[in-house]
């Protein structure tokens, strides 16, 4: 009984973790893409660039054998 009872006291803690984790990866993302950019770099070269760096890339790929994604 106290199992289920200390996770759910737990997760909104563990979800705004994560939140927090997303958002920094998505910020360095998206200044690593302003900085190709400005470096004059061409678009489809930068967008090139920013999806082979990018650290999420692992973590879909393992979401993608356990759950449906479009």
């Amino acid at each position: 009984m106290r199992l289920p009872l200390r996770f759910f006291l737990r997760l909104p803690l563990l979800l705004f973790k994560l939140a927090g984790l997303v958002g920094v990866i998505n910020r360095g993302k998206r200044r690593f893409r302003k900085v190709l950019i400005e470096s004059g770099l061409p678009k489809d070269v930068v967008e090139g660039l920013v999806e082979k760096f990018d650290p999420t890339r692992p973590l879909k790929k393992a979401f993608r054998k356990f759950i449906y994604w479009p």
